[in-house]
């Protein structure tokens, strides 16, 4: 595995320990978390949470359907056709105006004929997307990275670029995690949790 592609990886896995430590502290907000994503996906609450079901829910709140998921697509072994995920879209962009494609070759054609046009992977099909829904995704449009990729996630997958995207990507969709870390920090610290 690229050891830059390691970055998103360990972001994810800090993530999951912070969680796994935050449940094992009895946090009630780490433990609505956990169990709201556990019960959504249809997995089964286990009697002690460990770190392996804590990868899976940071995983799926990145977009994929489980830790392994998450580890092929982020790190570099996804094959053209594979499901890629949600970790590129969400369901609260519904509200701009994307171009959808299940043939690439077609949402290829799309973004070449559009001026400032990106397009993302959505798990095995395309958008095709505005400077907007990036800003909405908490991605820069502006990144130089976007254009060394030609402004196609599909491409430039696996590049330096694509991680550098994908960390932006990783930071904007923190969840409650956050909120959790910092209630840790301040219980720990015997303050409130603000800042």
């Amino acid at each position: 595995m690229n050891a830059v592609l390691n970055a998103t990886l360990n972001e994810l896995k800090t993530r999951a320990r912070l969680l796994l430590n935050a449940l094992e502290s009895v946090q009630l907000q780490a433990l609505a978390r956990a169990q709201r994503i556990s019960k959504k996906r249809r997995w089964p609450l286990p009697d002690e949470w460990q770190l392996k079901h804590c990868l899976n829910i940071v995983a799926a709140e990145a977009g994929f359907t489980q830790w392994d998921h998450a580890r092929m697509v982020l790190g570099g072994e996804a094959r053209p056709g594979d499901d890629v995920g949600e970790f590129w879209c969400e369901s609260e962009g519904a509200v701009f105006l994307n171009h959808w494609f299940a043939d690439y070759q077609l949402a290829l054609e799309c973004l070449n004929n559009e001026a400032r046009r990106y397009l993302l992977p959505y798990r095995r099909q395309f958008v095709v997307t505005s400077e907007h829904y990036l800003r909405h995704l908490g991605l820069d449009p502006d990144d130089a990275a976007w254009d060394s990729i030609g402004r196609n996630l599909v491409t430039g997958y696996g590049s330096e670029a694509w991680q550098h995207l994908s960390e932006q990507r990783l930071r904007a969709r923190r969840p409650a995690l956050a909120a959790d870390a910092a209630d840790a920090a301040g219980k720990q610290g015997g303050g409130h949790g603000q800042a």
